[in-house]
């Protein structure tokens, strides 16, 4: 069987997706070889590569809610953004304690990138709850993450499709999941200030993993129909389940690409 590796997408709370593709990889017996996510693709890709259950990242989820986020969005004084990602790492630390990157069982790859150098940066070693910090951390929403003496963002900004990392980490076989919602599928309703910002991120990282896609050429590129109810961070709705029928549709090339039918 040759080695598969998940490329995980940024895309907020449409990440929730990611939940429902790992769901179906397991309930068809697939095994994963590697994840390289970016932002929530980080979030969820790290944790079930630590060996967290499904049942207890989807459980996160749901008990986040829109108010969880917010509470994450303290501001910092002096200004240097809304949360200094310290949230973060304490709804992530029960769940992982001080798991390090390269004792898991799952190979695993959070992509940031370098606020100086603009340059996408693959974290694969070191702490496992740092690690998804810095590749959650928006500009201006959180405060930038040290990393080995850099200045680390959403790895969304330049590599929001990780094919490539999927790649370095051992894949034969790359599932790319890209859960970003093209802007015209997207319609603001009421726009304030967060809303703003996660639509001008979403044009711009969609954009780049188009790009991506036509420049590494994932084996195979799933993109789940949210239909006309795409997860919010107040109800993830159907999220899973629309990325569990994006794994089911591509199973018979998923499986020959494996060399599972011989």
């Amino acid at each position: 069987m040759r080695r598969l590796g998940l490329a995980l997408s940024s895309g907020g709370p449409r990440g929730v997706a990611h939940i429902g593709v790992l769901q179906a990889l397991s309930d068809h017996g697939i095994p994963i070889h590697a994840i390289a996510g970016a932002s929530v693709g980080a979030q969820v890709g790290g944790l079930y590569a630590a060996g967290v259950p499904l049942a207890k990242i989807t459980g996160l989820w749901r008990d986040m809610g829109f108010t969880g986020m917010a509470k994450g969005l303290l501001p910092t004084f002096p200004w240097r953004g809304w949360s200094s990602g310290e949230e973060v790492k304490r709804v992530l630390a029960p769940l992982v304690g001080e798991r390090r990157i390269e004792g898991l069982p799952i190979r695993f790859a959070a992509v940031a990138t370098d606020l100086h150098t603009g340059e996408g940066v693959a974290i694969t070693h070191g702490p496992l709850v740092e690690a998804i910090r810095a590749s959650v951390s928006v500009p201006g929403l959180f405060v930038p993450a040290q990393w080995e003496g850099r200045l680390l963002v959403d790895g969304g900004l330049v590599d929001p499709l990780p094919v490539e990392t999927a790649r370095a980490l051992g894949a034969e076989v790359v599932l790319a999941v890209d859960v970003l919602v093209r802007p015209r599928e997207k319609q603001l309703v009421r726009p304030n200030v967060i809303s703003v910002l996660f639509q001008m991120a979403t044009i711009f990282q969609k954009r780049v993993a188009e790009l991506e896609v036509k420049v590494t050429a994932p084996d195979i590129l799933l993109e789940p129909d949210f239909g006309d109810r795409p997860p919010t961070y107040a109800d993830i709705g159907g999220g899973i389940e629309a990325g569990y029928q994006a794994v089911e549709a591509a199973l018979p090339e998923l499986r020959g690409l494996l060399g599972l039918d011989q």
